[in-house]
């Protein structure tokens, strides 16, 4: 009768024990991935721009730094260029001074592009770099003269269109200042318009039209 009872007890003694590491467990399990929620990854620096032949570093952390990560470094939006290690290429994992980090040694052109970094399999925001080629003096002088005759020629090419349109509308412009219209003069027939203070005189010039006489009309003085 009492080792019924012992029994029982135990049982329930275990029922309780089991719940409680249930329990736990559940709320472990809700922690980490509370915690996994809330880890964000950086990358730093966002832009590089940088000449050909340098070298440039990318660092690649987690929000919190106290998590083990394991890194992968990525080239392109659809990360399907995975980057390796190579002579040129140095990807570091994170220890307990620094954060993981990829290096570029001797930079070329082609390695333009944008580079992700995922560090657990959560991928960072991106780091765009630009490798541009420095030009030497000599090319430089080239580049130069050329960018001159290009705007040379797009300036011949203006005044080749402006200077006939000018000479065209000065020309048309010296024909209207050459012709004048005529002033209106009242000639009327047997009269002469004679202006006197502004006001027009009109006289008879019969009066003053006299017919000569015929030679045969003439007399003289020794004719009689």
């Amino acid at each position: 009768m009492f080792l019924g009872f012992t029994s029982v007890g135990n049982m329930k003694m275990t029922f309780a024990i089991l719940n409680r590491l249930c329990l736990a467990c559940f709320l472990s399990i809700h922690l980490i991935f509370s915690a996994e929620g809330n880890i964000h990854v950086f990358q730093y620096p966002r832009f590089i721009a940088v000449k050909t032949g340098r070298s440039v570093w990318i660092n690649c952390f987690l929000s919190n730094k106290s998590l083990p990560t394991h890194v992968e470094w990525f080239k392109g939006q659809n990360y399907k260029d995975q980057l390796k290690s190579s002579h040129r290429i140095k990807i570091m994992e994170k220890s307990d001074n620094r954060s993981a980090f990829i290096t570029i040694l001797e930079t070329e052109t082609e390695d333009s592009g944008t580079y992700f970094c995922k560090l657990n399999g959560m991928p960072g925001p991106g780091t765009e770099l630009l490798v541009y080629r420095h030009l030497k003096p000599p090319n430089l002088m080239i580049t130069r003269v050329k960018d001159f005759v290009i705007f040379l020629q797009a300036l011949l090419l203006i005044l080749c269109i402006v200077v006939p349109l000018v000479q065209f509308y000065r020309m048309e412009k010296k024909e209207d200042a050459v012709y004048e219209e005529p002033e209106d003069n009242h000639i009327y027939e047997g009269l002469a318009v004679e202006q006197c203070g502004g006001a027009d005189l009109y006289e008879d010039i019969s009066v003053f039209a006299q017919v000569p006489d015929a030679p045969w009309e003439i007399e003289y003085g020794n004719q009689e």
